[in-house]
């Protein structure tokens, strides 16, 4: 009797020891990092080149331009972002998309929403 229950107490042993595993889950080298994009969005090298290549552009928002107000300098931008008419326009298409030319790329309107979010800072 002694010897069948040390024999089951092996056996039971050594089938625990041998079932139990370490779950360390998945490397997390091979985890695909996500990117925020928003992370990386500044006025001064993502918001104001995209401003200068469509809206401040020669007749329009620049100085003396027909369009209404002055898109070279971030104190002019930062009215028209406060009183809505820049999300308006450039995000909206209230009540027509700017630039005229047509809506901006969807990577650009990815961009701008995300420093709209962020309170439009002048950084």
């Amino acid at each position: 009797m002694k010897t069948r229950l040390l024999s089951a107490l092996a056996l039971g042993s050594l089938f625990m020891a041998g079932s139990c595993t370490k779950d360390v889950g998945p490397d997390p080298a091979l985890i695909p990092k996500t990117v925020n994009i928003c992370d990386s969005v500044k006025f001064s090298t993502t918001i104001k080149p995209i401003i200068d290549g469509n809206c401040a552009t020669s007749g329009c928002h620049d100085p003396g331009g027909s369009g209404p107000g002055d898109f070279t300098s971030f104190p002019d931008i930062a009215l028209k972002v406060q009183n809505g008419s820049f999300k308006a326009r450039v995000i909206d298409g209230v009540p027509s998309f700017m630039p005229a030319t047509g809506r901006l790329p969807q990577a650009d309107i990815d961009k701008i929403t995300c420093w709209l979010n962020a309170g439009a800072p002048n950084n």
